[in-house]
């Protein structure tokens, strides 16, 4: 009898070795070193470093296909045993004809922020180190914690996003270890994207949402944006405009426009151009910030050398308090994949 039980013991521990194995777990990564240069900001220490490590999996669920992503990165931030985190997360199932419908924390799988910025850049968007004000950044739907939804029709993709409420980290809020929310919602609301490809090289998107405020410290908010982008030979040109309306206390309404153009010079550099317009309506004060870059990228294998500056005027609009000075921002980084 205790021969046969080690048996069943040993049967039933290799029957759940090959169901834990069940699903392969991809890991893939990336380590980036930068060096930052601002003109009005002191930056210390100019050089920085930041990594990520990406695990992917799949399986099969009766017929469907589930897929797991969860990206950890440090932030930079060397020697310590906190600063290492699961920064986003996200889990897909694939329902074939049906489409798809996930669970995302903060990977940015559905709805208008995966069409916030479609212009064609060599390297990041010119606002990225900026603080320049985009109308979607000012007023978009959160991604942590959301619901969502895509599909193809007729050659077309309808993304929608559904967002129950974002609030004060407070853990459990969102169910049993959450890690956003709180018991007093500051707001919610849902969004959605409609992109597609009508001919050859041209592409063509819009989006809108809404965010409801539950709260005293401003009014329900809406924003919506379009786009279109046209690629020809090694050249591609964008242009994109956006609008956002309500908001925090005291944000005013906001209407930006987007250029943009690329040109690939050869399979491994490509250059960019890219201007930015954001017109503050304040009654009051009317004004409009200014940004423009250019960028360039060059690919050798899993390495890349990636460079971006750009010029920003009259940041966050001008005030009857003070005028923003001009401010020029310079990143060079070296990215190794692997």
């Amino acid at each position: 009898m205790n021969i046969k039980k080690i048996g069943l013991s040993a049967l039933a521990g290799s029957l759940a070795m090959v169901s834990a194995n069940a699903v392969e777990l991809a890991i893939s990564g990336k380590t980036e070193v930068t060096y930052m240069k601002k003109d009005l900001t002191p930056t210390g220490n100019p050089f920085g470093m930041g990594n990520a490590i990406t695990f992917s999996g799949s399986g099969d669920v009766n017929g469907m296909t589930a897929t797991y992503t969860s990206v950890i990165q440090d932030g930079g931030t060397a020697n310590s045993n906190t600063s290492e985190v699961f920064a986003s997360s996200s889990l897909m199932l694939d329902m074939g004809d049906m489409g798809t419908i996930g669970f995302d924390q903060g990977i940015g799988e559905f709805g208008v922020d995966t069409i916030d910025d479609k212009m064609p850049y060599a390297y990041e968007e010119i606002w990225t180190y900026t603080g320049s004000t985009t109308s979607l950044k000012a007023r978009g739907g959160s991604n942590q914690n959301v619901l969502g939804y895509k599909n193809t029709y007729a050659g077309y993709t309808l993304s929608l996003e559904l967002d129950p409420g974002q609030g004060t980290a407070t853990k459990g809020a969102t169910g049993d270890g959450g890690a956003t929310g709180a018991g007093t919602t500051v707001n919610g609301g849902y969004n959605w994207a409609l992109t597609g490809s009508p001919a050859d090289g041209l592409n063509v998107g819009v989006g809108r949402g809404t965010e409801e405020h539950n709260d005293a410290t401003g009014t329900d908010s809406s924003y919506t944006t379009g786009f279109v982008t046209y690629a020809m030979d090694a050249f591609t040109v964008g242009y994109q405009m956006s609008e956002g309306r309500g908001g925090t206390a005291n944000t005013v309404a906001t209407d930006t426009t987007l250029y943009g153009v690329s040109f690939s010079v050869n399979e491994n550099l490509a250059l960019s151009y890219n201007e930015m317009e954001t017109e503050f309506d304040d009654v009051s004060l009317p004004s409009t910030e200014k940004t423009q870059g250019v960028g360039a990228s060059y690919t050798m294998g899993s390495a890349a050398l990636r460079i971006v500056t750009a010029e920003i005027s009259n940041k966050g609009g001008a005030s009857a308090a003070t005028i923003k000075a001009d401010d020029t921002i310079t990143e060079i980084s070296l990215l190794l994949a692997f």
